[in-house]
């Protein structure tokens, strides 16, 4: 039984940010892979990636493996969000 997420200096625990991470990147690639796929839940999952730095490698690697094809202003602005997303997290992190 979990009894707190926090540790004691008050961080929270690692292994609860990885299964967080792991289950936002399930999520998403379900979302992207559905035929009926909905833009704004996969523009809103994108957006929750900033929220993990520490896993910066694996995502830049799974964000390179994304391709975002049609036109209309919802596949533009997921085009501009991962764009955005790849800048920041490629942003050398002393900036």
């Amino acid at each position: 039984m979990v009894t707190s997420l926090l540790l004691d200096d008050g961080s929270v625990d690692p292994s609860v940010r990885l299964l967080a991470y792991a289950n936002l990147i399930r999520v998403l690639h379900s979302e992207i892979n559905r035929d009926d796929n909905l833009a704004p839940i996969i523009i809103a999952y994108l957006r929750g990636l900033r929220l993990f730095p520490e896993y910066r490698d694996t995502t830049v690697m799974y964000l390179d493996s994304i391709e975002v094809s049609g036109h209309s202003q919802f596949d533009d602005l997921m085009k501009s969000e991962v764009t955005a997303l790849l800048d920041d997290l490629l942003r050398p992190k002393n900036d």
